[in-house]
């Protein structure tokens, strides 16, 4: 679980996913990326929806999908439509680390981008990472290593049996809502499937909106609140 401290009690981390393009195929992918995986987000729907954001209610923006490091050129288009004055962050595999010439290049772009930085170190990941480079740079550079995460039941991992363990009614934090590339937008404080909220064809206010009142929109919690 990614966390970016907050004190208030409105807040929202808005995340964006510019690409599912990934260079690993993991078979826990919640969100199918992979090498092959041609999913992106339209840059100028993306860049209308971000002017209807009221920044008083962001926390932070994220920015995955996808891998970072495997799409530097699209996830710079979106980071742009942000402003710096407002914590960024990143959720990577961390497969960077293999070789000292493609960590430079991320560090540089995460510096360049002031990015908070969380390495994924499920057991999926880490037979991709150079453990000792990954650690000494996660350390000079204050990064995150995540550890192992809850397998949610979507995409790669995804199964018909799962059930909700109504995670976002007693959630203590700010709203989670992510941008997928086809323009909807999911609420994410959630140990289930992400239930849709809105999308770029809205505003970001009916979005919020929609995920203060969960119960009401997730079709797993409708007339199930116990």
């Amino acid at each position: 679980m990614v966390v970016i401290k907050t004190e208030s009690e409105k807040a929202v981390d808005f995340s964006f996913m510019p690409s599912l393009k990934c260079n690993l195929s993991c078979a826990h992918c919640m969100y199918e990326a992979a090498p092959e995986n041609e999913s992106v987000l339209d840059f100028n729907r993306a860049k209308e929806f971000v002017a209807t954001i009221d920044l008083n209610r962001i926390n932070s923006f994220g920015f995955y999908g996808g891998e970072i490091s495997a799409d530097y050129d699209r996830y710079q288009k979106i980071i742009d439509l942000t402003t710096p004055s407002i914590p960024r962050f990143t959720i990577t595999n961390g497969s960077w680390s293999r070789t000292q010439a493609e960590t430079e290049a991320f560090v540089d772009f995460a510096e360049r981008n002031c990015l908070n930085v969380f390495i994924s170190q499920t057991v999926f990941h880490r037979p991709y990472q150079n453990q000792e480079r990954m650690n000494r740079i996660a350390e000079e550079h204050g990064y995150s290593l995540k550890g192992d995460d809850v397998i949610i039941p979507m995409g790669r991992a995804g199964r018909a049996d799962w059930d909700c363990g109504q995670r976002c009614l007693g959630y203590l934090g700010p709203m989670r809502l992510t941008m997928r590339p086809s323009g909807e937008i999911m609420f994410c404080n959630c140990d289930g499937v992400y239930p849709i909220v809105g999308s770029w064809t809205s505003d970001f206010g009916e979005a919020f909106r929609n995920g203060q009142r969960i119960e009401d929109v997730c079709p797993k919690l409708i007339g199930r609140i116990r």
